[in-house]
């Protein structure tokens, strides 16, 4: 009788002692969790914002107040400042290069934070956008911090070559002074701008040629973009590079350039060709120009003269076909573009 009573309460110490094994387990599981959790929470990267024009006066930097991190983020992202700081930083690419964008986890080593994007590659190109993100560390263990961010392609992809054409002005000659709306037919290629472009420009444009815009004087529109081309070399010019001045001045006279315009046509391009032995020139049609880059103007213009010359440099003398060029003459109210694109 004693050895069964003994027994049973044997099994029950045993059923208590298990039971309790079972929940300190859980508990310890619980608890680990939290402090997973926690970490986790305490260093994660948040993605808070894109943009399609850069924040104006964004740096990257630690932020330490609400009133600060308010500033980029706006008042939907309230954060934990009494326990926390945030690295904010700034995430530059371009969306059809470079795509699937991912931030890993930052690296901080004292004060140097060391953060890898990496992105799979892509044939295309558009204009840049920013993405903001915000890095949370704990409070005061950070003072001010510098950053550096590695950019690494996932993948290997080769692609047509791409040109710049490079710094269009825009010069606009009105009959008086006129309001005009200036629109890109292809803004998806424009790389930059000034003043920026934002759905087109929209200028007072007065009678010596000055353009005001938002209260700002401008003697020209700028912009450059990118495009994928092949040099036709069939036809052109093939000019030694210290005969350079001396043939742009006169192509440029002959295709409408005022002496003003070709001073900065020269001073822009003379660097890039006087030191070359020979470059190969030519000039890019009306219609070449317009299929890549239309441009749209209201009110319309009575003349628009555009020229894009395009050349390479080349080590020795080459027999090419003269190209023919047409003489612009001005008429009312003008429009004068001038470009470039250097081939390799």
């Amino acid at each position: 009788m004693n050895k069964k009573k003994n027994n049973t309460w044997l099994i029950v110490v045993l059923s208590v002692l298990i039971l309790l094994i079972f929940f300190i387990g859980i508990a310890f599981l619980i608890i680990c969790a939290a402090l997973v959790i926690r970490t986790t929470s305490m260093n994660r990267v948040e993605y808070k914002g894109e943009f399609i024009t850069r924040k104006e006066g964004f740096v990257n930097h630690l932020s330490t107040s609400y009133i600060d991190y308010s500033k980029y983020f706006g008042d939907k992202t309230i954060e934990d400042f009494d326990d926390y700081d945030y690295y904010v930083f700034e995430v530059g690419y371009n969306g059809c290069s470079e795509k699937n964008i991912k931030v890993e986890k930052p690296v901080v080593d004292d004060d140097n934070v060391n953060i890898k994007i990496t992105y799979t590659r892509a044939c295309d190109h558009c204009e840049l956008v920013y993405k903001y993100y915000a890095y949370r560390v704990p409070k005061a263990k950070y003072v001010t911090g510098s950053f550096k961010i590695d950019y690494e392609p996932r993948n290997k992809i080769n692609c047509y070559k791409y040109y710049y054409d490079d710094k269009p002005m825009i010069y606009l000659y009105p009959e008086e002074d006129t309001y005009v709306n200036i629109k890109l037919g292809n803004p998806d290629k424009l790389t930059v701008s000034y003043p920026k472009y934002n759905n087109g420009w929209n200028v007072l444009a007065k009678k010596d040629g000055t353009l005001i815009s938002e209260s700002r004087e401008y003697y020209g529109l700028y912009w450059e973009g990118i495009k994928k081309s092949e040099l036709d070399m069939s036809k052109g010019f093939v000019v030694k590079g210290e005969d350079t001045v001396k043939f742009l001045e006169e192509k440029l006279e002959i295709l409408g350039l005022n002496e003003r315009e070709a001073n900065e046509f020269i001073v822009y391009w003379l660097p890039k060709m006087e030191g070359n032995k020979y470059n190969f020139i030519r000039f890019s049609t009306r219609e070449e120009i317009d299929e890549y880059m239309p441009i749209y103007f209201t009110p319309s213009p009575e003349t628009f003269i555009r020229i894009n010359m395009e050349f390479k440099p080349l080590s020795d003398i080459l027999m090419v076909e003269e190209q023919d060029l047409t003489k612009e003459n001005r008429k009312g109210f003008t429009v004068v573009e001038w470009g470039g694109t250097m081939y390799e």
